[in-house]
């Protein structure tokens, strides 16, 4: 019951901020930056990213890009601000990966351990080993083991956000480590 009240709220929000009511669109905002904080937790990158996932769904529902044949606009709304979170993420991953490669990351440079030039190499072509595999994978199911082992979402919050099952996201993150296992090795 009150997934459907929260469903018609979204909805009555939305239609109400594409005709251009304030209110509502402070108020969808909120929504978008609750759904948006839940994978990103807190930082920098959420105002970010639930500000580009607001403007996203108002342009797409101003230039009629919605099909209200192929899923709810609940759906739709978390699905985008879910997807800006992860291109958020990946964004921030990037320019992390790009700051090692350039030198000491900012981890490294506190890490104690990270004076030992050898166990820098090996922390380094360990982490390259597991992106490299990572960016093999599909984007689901990236954004599955990111939900899970780097926003720390529980099996349940996963599903809701991603709108798949909640017996296909535990199958599929079960294969997937299986997956990384045989591939990593004693790597992972």
């Amino acid at each position: 019951m009150k997934g459907q009240a929260t469903h018609r709220i979204t909805v009555d929000l939305l239609e109400a901020a594409a005709r251009g009511d304030r209110v509502a669109g402070g108020t969808l905002t909120d929504f978008i930056y609750g759904w948006v904080r839940s994978i990103l937790h807190a930082g920098p990158d959420v105002d970010d990213a639930a500000q580009e996932a607001f403007t996203a769904v108002i342009v797409a529902l101003r230039t009629h890009q919605y099909d209200a044949s192929v899923e709810d606009k609940h759906a739709w709304v978390v699905k985008i601000a879910v997807r800006k979170a992860i291109d958020s993420r990946r964004m921030r991953v990037r320019e992390r990966e790009r700051q090692v490669s350039e030198g000491l990351g900012a981890d490294e440079a506190t890490d104690p351990a990270s004076t030992d030039p050898i166990s820098r190499i090996e922390q380094r072509q360990r982490a390259e080993r597991v992106n490299d595999v990572v960016k093999d994978l599909n984007e689901t199911d990236r954004a599955l083991l990111l939900l899970r082992y780097h926003e720390d979402l529980s099996y349940e919050d996963i599903a809701q956000a991603l709108s798949i099952p909640l017996g296909t996201v535990k199958s599929r993150l079960s294969r997937l480590i299986e997956k990384l296992k045989l591939e990593l090795g004693s790597n992972l």
